[in-house]
């Protein structure tokens, strides 16, 4: 696997090609997740026609259909590591243009320099290498990188978002009704979510 980090702040600074890339990321990310979303209903579509041949008693039908659903997990495992990479590599990249664009405000060169030579010389890159991805050591070397700079309160503030906080909090109470078969509750939920969704549209257009 190519040093993505290093390639990319090897030869110097260039804030426009590091958010062309940025773009470019988003765009490889959003592809993946599609991709996944793709095979995930693929996969239901061919659990649902297993289930149908077995109540048929068609064993050809469920024999061809249950290869086809072993050979899918290898395209599930590529796309899952693809679109994890893809989204690492993303934020790691929106955190570091974030605190040099801080720097170069600042006009501090030194700081520049300095955050440079911390991101050559990271292990970001011999983690996205590494056949398991461990989310959560990649995010603390990232953190690591940009703490050293004073950096770490830029990380996450302009990710918040109480509105899908909100949004995700219902969704949550809406499956837990329904796993407790609490249906009607769960329908009423979902309707009041609508309405309310359907009428913060309605005061922004």
């Amino acid at each position: 696997m190519p040093n993505f980090f290093q390639m990319l702040f090897g030869s110097g600074l260039d804030l426009r090609k590091l958010k062309l890339k940025l773009r470019e990321i988003e765009r490889e990310r959003r592809k993946y997740f599609l991709e996944l979303r793709k095979l995930s209903a693929s996969q239901t579509d061919l659990i649902e026609k297993i289930k149908g041949a077995r109540r048929e008693g068609n064993q050809f039908e469920v024999d061809y259909l249950w290869e086809e659903l072993k050979a899918m997990k290898h395209d599930f495992a590529f796309s899952k590591r693809a679109a994890k990479v893809s989204n690492l590599e993303g934020i790691a990249l929106k955190r570091y243009i974030r605190g040099l664009e801080r720097l170069e405000k600042r006009k501090d060169k030194d700081g520049v320099n300095k955050l440079l030579q911390r991101i050559r010389s990271s292990g970001l890159d011999a983690k996205l290498a590494l056949q398991s991805i461990d989310e959560a050591a990649y995010l603390d070397e990232l953190n690591a990188t940009l703490d050293d700079l004073g950096l770490e309160i830029e990380h996450d503030m302009s990710d918040e978002d109480p509105e899908k906080e909100r949004f995700l909090s219902e969704i949550d109470t809406i499956n837990e009704a329904e796993g407790a078969g609490n249906f009607e509750d769960a329908l009423k939920t979902e309707a009041q979510l609508k309405q309310k969704l359907e009428s913060e549209d309605a005061g922004r257009a």
